[in-house]
């Protein structure tokens, strides 16, 4: 899973950061392509053209994150079934600086994205759920409100 990435937001050799999101996934590059088609010109997708239902065979692996405190705090509003099972837990509801552990650099990560209003993608192996034997893949696009903030991170994860 090649890619540039960013250094300060790596943990190798588990957790890699790639801010070009260079998707291998297929099922990834599905969504993208659903999130370019509704962000209809505009730097980012309003997070009222979204709608999970329209990619029903990526529903399992979405995950939504409300964007609070202007940009420095994150809620898991939506995981999907398939992430739920394959991390063995459910963190809908929780903020996300309590779903890692203490150092994790996925918060300062999605600080990135939300403030630089880029896409990002996230790959490595899921040590942090004590399951390194298994990869991951993950794409996050940040949505805007009609106001144009930033509201919400909208991704998808796969594991092999």
């Amino acid at each position: 899973m090649g890619g540039a990435v960013h250094p300060s937001f790596d943990l190798p050799p588990w957790f890699y950061a790639d801010l070009t999101a260079s998707i291998v996934h297929p099922k990834l590059l599905d969504l993208r392509a659903y999130l370019d088609r509704i962000r209809d010109r505009e730097a980012l997708p309003n997070r009222r053209a979204f709608d999970p239902l329209e990619v029903p065979g990526l529903l399992g692996n979405l995950f939504v994150i409300k964007v609070e405190n202007g940009g420095l705090d994150f809620t898991y509003t939506l995981i999907g079934t398939n992430i739920v099972q394959t991390l063995g837990r459910d963190s809908t509801g929780k903020r996300v600086e309590d779903t890692f552990a203490a150092g994790h650099p996925i918060l300062e990560f999605y600080r990135h994205i939300a403030r630089h209003r880029i896409p990002g993608r996230t790959y490595g192996q899921l040590r942090w759920v004590a399951k390194d034997f298994r990869d991951f893949e993950s794409l996050m696009m940040p949505m805007v409100d009609d106001d144009g903030r930033v509201v919400k991170v909208v991704g998808g994860a796969y594991y092999t």
